[in-house]
């Protein structure tokens, strides 16, 4: 699977060692670099082209947000999604992120809870693009609905994200009696082992999957996922 390069541009360097930290523990994810300035960022952003920058909003030669402003309107500067990190007081930054279209903003302290979160989210909805070729209004409209985080995450438990339940669904409503491990999503999916198994485990208490232990000759028996008639949603 294609890697995803990820750029931080911070200039406190413990905060930047420990956002680059959970980048390498998170499938796919590759941290290219830090930036602690906004020129040394445009270099490398022109250098790497990275997929995703974790953007500081206040650097010591300027603000992050105009570092955006630049990459939406220069043509020749590499196209990239924004996850903007600001302080709680910041509000016209926000909304201002919003409208230029920033992918996620995260308010400082930065939890690794949340960062997780949003890495977890820009997967799903990557592995969801590249999944369809011809798009019906009904792929556009679920898309849609992953980018802006639907009111159903409202219902949900901690630790359940509605963007990785939805392309976790997708996988077995795309395979029905296909029989799934753990690892056998983490290749379909490539999110983290520990991440399967809560959300299949999840899926199974709540009839969307059936699980069952499959026993082996030998060594402990190995758990299995399957979507079927009886539990289609």
């Amino acid at each position: 699977m294609d890697l995803i390069d990820v750029l931080i541009v911070e200039d406190d360097a413990k905060i930047a060692q420990t956002h680059s930290e959970i980048l390498r523990q998170t499938a796919r994810f590759n941290p290219i670099g830090i930036a602690e300035t906004l020129q040394m960022a445009r270099t490398m952003i022109k250098i790497h082209k990275p997929n995703v920058i974790i953007l500081d909003n206040y650097l010591p030669d300027g603000t992050g947000i105009d570092l955006f402003r630049e990459l939406i309107a220069d043509k020749s500067m590499h196209k990239t999604n924004v996850v903007l990190v600001t302080a709680s007081d910041e509000i016209e930054t926000i909304k201002t992120a919003m409208k230029l279209g920033c992918f996620d903003y995260l308010l400082k302290p930065v939890s690794y809870e949340r960062l997780q979160e949003t890495l977890n989210r820009f997967l799903a909805l990557n592995t969801a693009m590249k999944a369809y070729d011809n798009l019906e209004q009904r792929q556009i409209d679920e898309l849609f609905n992953m980018q802006l985080r639907d009111k159903q995450q409202q219902s949900l438990p901690k630790g359940i994200e509605s963007i990785t339940l939805e392309t976790i669904k997708r996988v077995f409503s795309q395979n029905i009696g296909i029989r799934f491990t753990v690892e056998k999503l983490v290749l379909e999916t490539g999110i983290s082992k520990t991440t399967a198994r809560r959300y299949l485990e999840y899926c199974s208490a709540n009839g969307l999957l059936t699980a069952e232990n499959e026993y082996g000759k030998v060594g402990r028996p190995e758990r299995v996922y399957v979507k079927n008639g009886d539990n289609i949603q």
